[in-house]
C-alpha cells in the first residue's frame, strides 16, 4: 500500500470491502484495469516496483487482481477527497433565547451573520450541483485535472455579470436628443451582454429566468417606452447565453452539436450589431430606426429562447433533444423563418446522432461515448469472458432500447433498427466481414421517405445475411433434428439401447450415481445405435438435476405469483432416484445458441423428463408381463385375474399417453415448425416460430397446468408402486406353486404381511391378503385416472382439442377395461391362453 501512495490503516481498507456493496461485482475489463494500474503507478512513490509486481501477479494469473486494483484506486481517490473536502459546518442560530432583547446596536452584527448565513447556504447549493454533475463523468475525470474557467474567471462569459451593478451616472439636464444617443449606444452594449451606465441589469434567481433591467430616472418617458419594447431582447440574448455556458464537454454530442448551431446564428447577430455599431458611430442611427432594425432579430432570437429554455429546464440531453427540435420545427409550420431556423438548428444538431445510427445499422456497433444513443450496448466484457448463458440473454438483455432517447421522426422505425444491428452484430462475432451496402448519408429532414429507405435498404441486408449464415452455413435445420431425436425421444433404438445400458445406474440414489459412468454409457450407446449418423451427437451430455420435474415446472409456474417464496426455499425432500432426476444436456456454439439458448433447451429437458418417465413407466409394466407369463402356467393362476387385468389397464393407459405426447402433439407441431421456418424472413421470426413450438409442446403434454401435472404424476406413481409390488411378490409365486406342487402345507405364511408387501401364496388368507391389496391398487389406479379425467374436463375449450383427444382415448380404455375385468373374472381369459400356442 505505501507504494501506491495510500497511508490508509489495514482496519480501515477492511472496513472499505465490508461496505463496498460493487466490491467482487466489478466486470471490468483487462484494458481498464491496465490503466488503473498506470495511474496507481504515477501516484505512487515507486512507480516501477508498483508496475513490476503488477505485471508479476498477472502473469502468474493470480485471482481478484482485476478487484484489488480497482479497489487500490478507490481507496486513493477517497483518501485525496476525504483531505481535500472540509467538513460542513453548521451555521451557530444567530438568535439564542426568545427572551433576549435586540437592541439598536445588535442589527449591524445580526445582519452580518445573515449575510454569512446566506453565503454559505449558497457554496452548499453549489456543490450539490457541482457533486450532481460529477456523477455524469467517467472516473479519470478527476485525474485530469481541468480548470473551472466559469468558476476561476467570471468575466469571461458573455453573459451579464452575476452580481448587480448600480447606475453610476445622471441624465439630469440632458437634453432629449443627447439622451437619444447616449441610450442608442447603451442598447448596443445590452444587447452584447454588457451593463451600461444609465440601463443596469438585475440579477436571476433561476437559470433561464428572463432578465429585467433598471432604466435611470432621468431619461425622457417617450424614451422610456421604445427601450421597454427592445430590452426583451437583450433578455432573450442573455438566457441564449447562459445555455451555452452550461453546457460542458460531458453533456454530450449533440448538445454541442445545437449549441455549434447556435454559435453560428448569433454570429450574424453579431455582425448584425457591429453594423449598428458603426452607424451610431456615424451619427445617423436614431431610436427608432434602431427599432426598425432589430425587429426581425427579436423574433428569431424568441424561437431560439423557446427552444434552449426547454431543454435546459427539462435537463434533456441526447435523443430527446432531437425530439424537442422536431417537434418544435412542425410547430412552426406557418412561420417561413422561424421554421428555417428550427429546421437548421434540427438538421445540425442530429448529426451525430445519426452518424452513430449509419455506424449501427451498417457495422453492427455503437460508438456512444456520453449514452446518448436510442439504443444501449450493455456490454462489459470481452465475447470469450462470457458465462455459458450469454446467448439467452444477448438478444433480449446485450442491446435495449431506451425510450426517453428515442428521436420521435424515428419512433416507428425502433424495431427496424434494433434488429439491424443485432443482426450485423452476430455476423461480425462470427468472424464474417461487413461492407457496407448503401453509400448515402442519412440525413435529417421532415418527410420519413428520405431516411425510411435506407433503413428499411439496411435491414433486408442484415436480416437475408445473418438468416443465411443460420440456415446453410451453421446448418440450424440440423441442429433442431438432432434435437428432436434425443430431446422428443424419436431416435427410438437409442433410446431403448440407453435405457437398458443405464437401467441399473439410474435405479440408485442420486448420490449414489457416478457421472462419469453414465456418459461413459451415453457415448457407447451414441456409437452403437443409429445416431452415430448424427454429426452432433458428440455435443450430447448427462445431467442430474437436484429436483423431479413437477418440482421444477412448479417453481416456474409460481414465478411472480404468491407460491414464489415457497419455491425458492430449499426444503428437506426425501432424496431422489436417478430416473426422476436424469435429462439430457447439449452443448450449442454460437451463433446457433441465439435458437438453441439455455432456456430452450431447459423447455427440451422438461419435455423429455416427462417422455422418459413414461417410457421407464412402460417398461416397468411391460416387465411385470413377463413375470405374469410365468404365473399363467401354474395350477391356481386363476387368483392372479385381478393383477393380469389391473397391468393391462396400466400399461394401455401409459401407452395411450405417450402415443398422444408423440404423435398427436410432438409430431405435428414439429411439422408445423418445420413448414413456418422455410417462409421466415429475419432470425426474429426463427425465434418465434421455435418459441410457439416449445409452449404448445409443453402446453399440450399437460406440463403447464399444475393440477394436470400432479395428477400424471400420481398416475404413473400408482402404476411405479404397483409394478414394485408384483416384483417384490414374484418370489412368492414360484415358491407356493412348488410347495402346492410338493404337496407341503406347512408353507410359514407369517413371513407374507400386507405392510412389507410380501407373503405366501398356499392359504386362503394369503390368496385373500394378495387380492385385496391388487383390488387397493385397482382403485388407487381408477381414482388417480379419473381425476385426470376430470381436470381435463374442466378445462377452457378454447385451445385444448389435442387434450380433448386425450380424454376421449381415456374414457374409452376405461370402459374397455371394465369389459376386460368381466371376462377375466369369468375364467375364460385363461382358457382361451391355455389354448393359444406356445402358452
Amino acid at each position: 500500500m505505501n507504494e501506491t501512495g495510500c497511508n490508509l490503516e489495514l482496519d480501515t481498507v477492511f472496513d472499505y470491502i465490508q461496505n463496498d456493496p460493487n466490491y467482487g461485482n466489478s466486470n471490468l475489463s483487462s484494458k481498464q484495469v491496465n490503466e488503473y494500474a498506470q495511474r496507481l503507478a504515477l501516484k505512487g512513490s515507486n512507480s516501477k516496483a508498483f508496475l513490476k509486481k503488477y505485471e508479476e501477479l498477472k502473469n502468474r494469473k493470480t485471482d481478484n487482481l482485476s478487484e484489488i486494483i480497482a479497489l487500490f484506486y478507490k481507496l486513493i481517490c477517497d483518501e485525496k477527497k476525504s483531505k481535500n473536502s472540509k467538513p460542513k459546518v453548521a451555521p451557530k442560530p444567530v438568535l439564542g433565547d426568545n427572551k433576549i432583547q435586540i437592541t439598536k446596536e445588535d442589527l449591524p452584527q445580526i445582519k452580518d451573520k445573515l449575510l454569512k448565513a446566506v453565503d454559505e447556504s449558497k457554496k452548499l447549493v453549489m456543490k450539490s450541483f457541482e457533486e450532481k454533475e460529477a456523477k455524469l463523468r467517467p472516473n479519470w475525470y478527476n485525474s485530469l485535472g481541468l480548470p473551472n474557467w466559469q468558476k476561476d474567471h467570471p468575466a469571461m462569459s458573455w453573459d451579464f455579470p452575476k452580481e448587480p451593478v448600480p447606475i453610476v451616472a445622471a441624465l439630469a439636464g440632458v437634453p432629449v436628443l443627447s439622451q437619444e444617443n447616449i441610450v442608442v449606444e447603451e442598447l448596443l452594449y445590452l444587447f452584447s451582454g454588457i451593463p451600461g451606465n444609465y440601463i443596469v441589469h438585475r440579477p436571476t434567481k433561476e437559470m433561464y429566468e428572463p432578465r429585467s433591467f433598471i432604466i435611470s430616472e432621468d431619461v425622457d418617458d417617450a424614451l422610456k417606452q421604445i427601450i421597454q419594447q427592445m430590452l426583451p431582447l437583450a433578455s432573450n440574448y442573455s438566457i441564449v447565453r447562459r445555455f451555452i455556458e452550461n453546457i460542458d464537454m460531458w453533456s454530450g454530442q449533440i448538445l454541442h452539436a445545437l449549441v455549434a448551431a447556435i454559435e453560428i446564428l448569433l454570429k450574424d447577430y453579431y455582425t448584425m450589431l457591429a453594423q449598428l455599431e458603426t452607424e451610431a458611430m456615424s451619427g445617423s442611427l436614431t431610436l427608432q430606426k434602431l427599432w426598425y432594425y432589430v425587429l426581425p432579430t427579436m423574433h428569431t432570437m424568441q424561437v431560439l429562447v423557446a427552444i434552449v429554455t426547454t431543454i435546459g429546464k427539462s435537463e434533456l440531453r441526447g435523443g430527446a433533444v432531437l425530439t424537442v427540435l422536431h417537434d418544435k420545427t412542425n410547430m412552426l409550420m406557418g412561420d417561413t423563418r422561424a421554421q428555417e431556423i428550427s429546421l437548421y438548428l434540427t438538421e445540425r444538431a442530429s448529426k451525430p446522432f445519426l452518424s452513430i445510427l449509419d455506424q449501427w445499422i451498417h457495422k453492427g456497433t455503437i460508438i456512444d461515448p456520453f449514452q446518448e444513443f436510442m439504443i444501449e450496448d450493455n456490454e462489459l466484457v470481452n465475447k470469450e469472458e462470457l458465462p455459458v448463458d450469454y446467448s439467452a440473454d444477448y438478444w433480449e438483455k446485450r442491446y435495449s432500447v431506451q425510450k426517453d432517447r428515442v428521436p420521435k421522426f424515428l419512433d416507428k422505425y425502433t424495431d427496424i433498427i434494433l434488429r439491424t444491428g443485432k443482426y450485423l452484430n452476430v455476423i461480425s462475432q462470427c468472424g464474417k466481414p461487413i461492407s457496407k451496402s448503401n453509400t448515402e448519408e442519412i440525413k435529417y429532414s421532415l418527410r420519413e421517405q428520405n431516411y425510411s429507405a435506407i433503413i428499411q435498404k439496411a435491414y433486408s441486408f442484415a436480416s437475408k445475411t445473418l438468416l443465411e449464415l443460420l440456415l446453410k452455413e451453421y446448418a440450424l435445420m440440423g441442429r433442431l433434428k438432432s434435437v428432436k431425436n434425443y430431446f422428443l425421444m424419436s431416435q427410438g433404438d437409442f433410446i431403448v439401447q440407453f435405457m437398458d445400458a443405464t437401467e441399473q445406474e439410474l435405479s440408485k440414489k442420486i448420490d449414489d450415481i457416478i457421472p462419469s459412468k453414465l456418459e461413459s454409457l451415453l457415448g457407447l450407446c451414441l456409437r452403437l445405435s443409429a445416431a452415430s449418423h448424427d454429426p452432433y451427437n458428440e455435443d450430447m451430455r448427462v445431467e442430474l438435476l437436484p429436483y423431479d420435474l413437477q418440482f421444477q415446472m412448479f417453481k416456474i409456474l409460481s414465478i411472480e405469483t404468491e407460491d414464489e417464496k415457497e419455491y425458492k426455499q430449499n426444503k428437506d425432500c426425501p432424496p431422489l432416484t436417478g430416473i426422476e432426476t436424469f435429462s439430457f444436456g447439449m452443448e450449442v456454439k454460437w451463433p446457433v445458441s441465439l435458437i438453441l439458448n439455455h432456456k430452450a433447451i431447459a423447455c427440451y429437458q422438461m419435455i423429455f423428463r416427462h417422455l422418459f418417465y413414461c417410457k421407464h413407466v412402460e417398461r416397468l409394466l411391460c416387465r411385470v408381463w413377463l413375470y405374469n407369463k410365468v404365473v399363467k402356467r401354474f395350477s391356481e393362476a386363476r387368483l392372479y385375474a385381478d393383477a393380469f387385468a389391473l397391468r393391462q389397464r396400466m400399461l394401455s393407459c401409459i401407452q395411450h399417453l405417450q402415443y398422444y405426447m408423440c404423435v398427436e402433439v410432438i409430431e405435428p407441431s414439429w411439422c408445423q415448425l418445420i413448414q413456418s421456418l422455410d417462409k421466415v424472413n429475419n432470425v426474429d421470426e426463427v425465434l418465434e416460430r421455435h418459441n410457439d413450438f416449445l409452449e404448445s409442446c409443453l402446453g399440450d403434454c399437460m406440463l403447464t397446468s399444475p393440477q394436470l401435472l400432479k395428477a400424471v404424476t400420481a398416475l404413473c406413481l400408482v402404476c411405479v408402486q404397483f409394478c414394485t409390488f408384483i416384483q417384490e411378490m414374484h418370489k412368492y409365486f414360484v415358491d407356493a406353486e412348488l410347495n402346492s406342487m410338493l404337496g407341503s402345507t406347512s408353507y410359514d405364511n407369517n413371513e407374507y404381511n400386507e405392510g412389507t408387501g410380501c407373503g405366501g401364496m398356499t392359504t386362503s388368507g394369503s390368496a385373500d391378503s394378495f387380492a385385496r391389496s391388487v383390488s387397493r391398487y385397482g382403485l388407487r389406479f381408477t381414482a388417480a385416472l379419473l381425476s385426470v379425467l376430470a381436470i381435463i374436463d374442466r378445462l377452457p375449450r378454447d385451445n385444448n382439442n389435442k387434450l380433448l383427444n386425450i380424454s376421449a382415448r381415456l374414457k374409452f380404455n376405461t370402459y374397455y377395461e371394465k369389459q376386460l375385468e368381466k371376462f377375466c373374472s369369468d375364467d375364460k381369459l385363461l382358457d382361451v391362453e391355455k389354448k393359444a400356442p406356445g402358452s
